[in-house]
């Protein structure tokens, strides 16, 4: 699982915020650029290169992101998933300033295989990829458990749609949970439908 922290109220000297702008893409509202702090730590900044204030979502200090890897076949695959909070006041949003930056961090992996690394980030529906670096996963990163997230929301979610629509969660799909609230409505409707029969 993700656990990136928000680095809150960090002070960026002029040279390196100017060396973080020169890095962005300028037609590119939101960029994130990575960097490896230590063996242990990757550092995410988001730069706002748009003309205005952008609204960052959150779930109490942490990002909507997760770890991706190139794996043995050249592919970009997830190596960390992501759980969301069932309890409705850790949702909330961050203000991004233009040439605003804003700092996240974590984990680096030590595993035996070398490759690319990079972060997704999913926003308002939207998704934003980090440039990539070389990393380490271990191979069994790829590999998805069957039993990789008990909670509520994602038995829900597995029981609505399957793994189908579990994995669109897990992994950060800018429509996943759309569609688990969609199914989900779709399934008390059918429940409330045979109350009535069965009350008949």
């Amino acid at each position: 699982m993700n656990e990136n922290y928000i680095v809150s109220n960090t002070v960026f000297n002029s040279n390196f915020k100017s060396e973080l702008i020169q890095k962005s893409v300028i037609d590119r509202e939101l960029n994130l650029i990575l960097e490896k702090s230590n063996d242990t730590i990757f550092e995410i900044y988001l730069v706002n290169r748009s003309k205005d204030t952008l609204k960052l979502s959150k779930q109490d200090w942490h990002l909507f992101l997760i770890q991706e890897a190139k794996n043995i076949n050249g592919e970009w695959k997830p190596v960390e998933y992501w759980q969301y909070s069932t309890c409705g006041n850790s949702y909330l949003t961050e203000k991004l300033e233009p040439n605003g930056i804003l700092k996240t961090e974590t984990k680096a992996y030590k595993g035996n295989f070398e490759t690319q690394i990079r972060f997704k980030l999913l926003n308002n529906s939207h998704i934003y990829y980090s440039n990539s670096i070389i990393g380490f996963v271990d191979l069994k990163q790829f590999e998805i458990p069957k039993n990789i997230d008990e909670s509520g929301l994602s038995k829900r979610a597995k029981m609505l749609g399957g793994f189908d629509l579990l994995n669109k969660i897990l992994f950060l799909e800018p429509n996943g949970m759309n569609e688990l609230s969609e199914k989900q409505d779709e399934y008390l409707e059918k429940m409330a439908e045979l109350r009535k029969k069965n009350k008949k």
